[in-house]
């Protein structure tokens, strides 16, 4: 298949809040007979590329039982395949069958009885598997992934897991891409995780050291209470007993589902000949087979139907926030929503935001409670537009000092939201909001990493076009969309109060 490219005019100016550019994005598509997607944004100079590659997979394709998998097997694609990671793959598999088959009766001795198992049938078990991890060590290259990139001048080494996808990204000189693609081509194809029990300890510790940071666990209860019903429920961490649980076959599995080149996105950006990264991943992600296409998340989020409120306390520090449900990325009233979001929001970016006699800027939430009426120390309004839900957030810390409580800003803040209902907002307000979101947004292009994550991300879900358009239809939003959303949005019905007290 011949590459397609679009070629968009661009002006782009970050002194002026003059924000009417076209945007230049030169993106070449072409698509392998596998279904993966390979985007190209060539820029001639520095003979460097950033390479990224996405999965369409996050936490939400987990399930109760296997929560926290999609981050787990992150962690584990850097442990290697069946070529890299291992002198001898043969002893090291041998070794690995061993531990499989003694973990599962662990776990089945453990787990699947409710005495606790045979204690002294357990204290044998994990003894000849400490024996045969002890083994192993001779034959594992630790590392090796790592060490080949930044053997061959690889920096921004990363990965990430998100709710939707997980990403791998490293920037390479231009010539050493070919060393990108066979890496990345050999851990979908034939990722082997060795290692597997002692790298999900890691992952578990990483849970119980976040477990120890103030009002955490609360936040979790806050969000498995606001998402009933929809993956979204759980954290990217996932529950600690789906954790200590898991076994290595539900990871296999998992990949095996997900890490197919029909559910991947490669995107390179740099110097480069388009024609050659088409050859080179033709050759490399090419010879590997399509998979079956992953059917979507059938559970979604329903309609909330009644108001919910949660009440905690600990050491953190005393907060009121309010949640509503609003739409998924891509609905017709999401942009409205994270205009409004901006409007009320306390300000940043480029410092667009309601500007007073005195030269200083921010929305309206801060101006209200910060500035005016003196009764909180700080507030912020956010819009999360994700790929099968949506929310807007208000947070907002009490002043204490003035024997302030968590729900004094509740009442503010409905009367806030009230008056957006009857009478919408400014359109300075509307204009600097729109401004400050273009600004940004242009801004965040000058970052070439950031242009490939968006560009990568979202033709994972709807096309990366989708983010050119989003800027125009972003201009289009009018007050009469504010008071509309407002409305069917911002009911007490569709929202959930959390309040949080410092215990003394």
């Amino acid at each position: 298949m011949r590459p397609t490219a679009l070629t968009l005019t661009a002006i782009l100016s970050l002194m002026q809040p003059v924000l009417a550019a076209d945007l230049t994005l030169d993106v070449r598509e072409h698509v392998l007979p596998n279904g993966m997607k390979i985007l190209m944004m060539p820029q001639p100079g520095v003979p460097r590329v950033i390479c990224h590659v996405f999965y369409k997979v996050g936490s939400i394709n987990e399930r109760p039982g296997i929560t926290g998998l999609a981050h787990l097997l992150e962690h584990m694609m850097f442990k290697g395949t069946k070529t890299l990671g291992v002198t001898d793959f043969n002893a090291d598999a041998a070794i690995n069958r061993q531990i499989d088959e003694l973990m599962e009766r662990i776990y089945h001795e453990r787990y699947w009885r409710a005495d606790g198992g045979d204690q002294e049938k357990l204290a044998l078990w994990q003894k000849q598997v400490d024996s045969l991890f002890k083994s192993e060590k001779q034959y594992v290259v630790e590392d090796e992934i790592w060490k080949l990139y930044m053997e061959n001048g690889g920096s921004n080494l990363n990965a990430s897991t998100g709710n939707e996808f997980t990403g791998y990204y490293v920037t390479l000189p231009s010539n050493k891409v070919e060393l990108q693609m066979l890496i990345e081509s050999d851990r979908m194809r034939s990722a082997y995780f060795r290692e597997f029990y002692a790298e999900k300890g890691v992952v578990m510790e990483e849970r119980r050291l976040g477990e120890n940071l103030p009002g955490v666990l609360f936040n979790e209860q806050v969000n498995a209470a606001f998402y009933a019903a929809s993956p979204y429920h759980w954290s990217l961490s996932g529950w600690m007993d789906d954790l200590r649980k898991c076994i290595k076959q539900d990871l296999t599995e998992f990949h095996d589902k997900y890490y197919i080149p029909n559910n991947a996105v490669a995107i390179y950006l740099g110097d480069f000949r388009p024609e050659t990264i088409i050859a080179l991943a033709e050759e490399y992600f090419g010879r590997i087979p399509k998979g079956p296409d992953p059917e979507p998340i059938r559970t979604l989020e329903p309609p909330q139907y009644c108001e919910k409120r949660l009440y905690g306390e600990g050491p953190g520090i005393a907060r009121f926030q309010a949640i509503f449900h609003t739409p998924p990325e891509g609905h017709p009233d999401e942009l409205a929503i994270q205009v409004l979001a901006t409007v009320l929001d306390s300000g940043g970016g480029f410092g667009f935001g309601i500007r007073r006699g005195d030269g200083r800027v921010g929305g309206r939430l801060n101006t209200i409670l910060v500035e005016e009426k003196q009764v909180a120390v700080n507030v912020s309004v956010s819009s999360s537009s994700l790929w099968y839900v949506g929310a807007l957030y208000f947070n907002a810390t009490p002043r204490v000092d003035k024997n302030v409580q968590p729900e004094d800003l509740e009442k503010e803040v409905w009367t806030i939201i009230d008056d957006i209902k009857k009478n919408g907002v400014t359109e300075s307000e509307i204009q600097m909001a729109k401004n400050r979101r273009e600004a940004n947004f242009l801004r965040s292009l000058l970052s070439p990493q950031d242009l490939g994550l968006s560009v990568g991300v979202a033709e994972l879900n709807r096309g990366w076009r989708a983010i050119l358009t989003d800027l125009q239809d972003m201009k289009k939003v009018t007050n009469d969309d504010f008071r509309r959303v407002a409305a069917r949005y911002l009911v007490r019905d569709n929202s959930l109060a959390a309040i949080y007290r410092t215990k003394m």
